[in-house]
């Protein structure tokens, strides 16, 4: 069985996530969750749930634990799902990728769609909401390369892991 991204793209080509991680890595982009060791996410991003890529890494901090924008970018969605339950997709500034916060508590105070932000602005908290384990607080973040301006919710993903390292 082939495995697929959450939101049933194909994975990126080796040489695509290749490419897109260059590219990421020059932007330099910020820890959604400051000091945290990435190590500990390594591998996630492979597993499979029913046939399903995990295609993210589940970062776990206490509840409540700020979240920061890893670039600037414009807030494409605040959006509530029965499986990422409160997230954000968060576009870079080119449009090319988009950034999925999962699982948080609650967004930052007075953010909304359209709104622009600064790398490192607190956007929201990490919590537990949508399919998490209740007693397993974390972020469940992604980064995808697609259209984020005009199709926010259909990206292929790159490993965070491999992003961060």
């Amino acid at each position: 069985m082939k495995a697929v991204n959450p939101d049933g793209e194909p994975p990126l080509t080796a040489s695509q996530a290749a490419k897109a991680i260059v590219e990421l890595r020059q932007k330099k982009l910020a820890l959604p969750i400051k000091n945290f060791d990435i190590s500990r996410v390594k591998g996630s991003f492979y597993e499979t749930h029913g046939g399903v890529m995990h295609g993210a890494a589940d970062m776990l901090a206490p509840r409540n634990t700020p979240v920061h924008a890893v670039e600037n970018g414009t807030i494409a969605k605040l959006f509530n799902s029965k499986r990422g339950g409160l997230t954000i997709y968060q576009a870079d500034p080119s449009g090319k990728y988009i950034y999925y916060y999962a699982h948080l508590e609650r967004y930052a105070d007075s953010l909304h769609d359209g709104d622009q932000v600064k790398q490192g602005q607190v956007i929201g908290y990490v919590g537990t909401s949508g399919n998490a384990p209740p007693n397993t607080p974390h972020l469940h973040f992604s980064v995808g390369l697609g259209d984020a301006l005009k199709k926010w919710w259909v990206s292929s993903s790159v490993d965070p892991y491999e992003i961060f390292k």
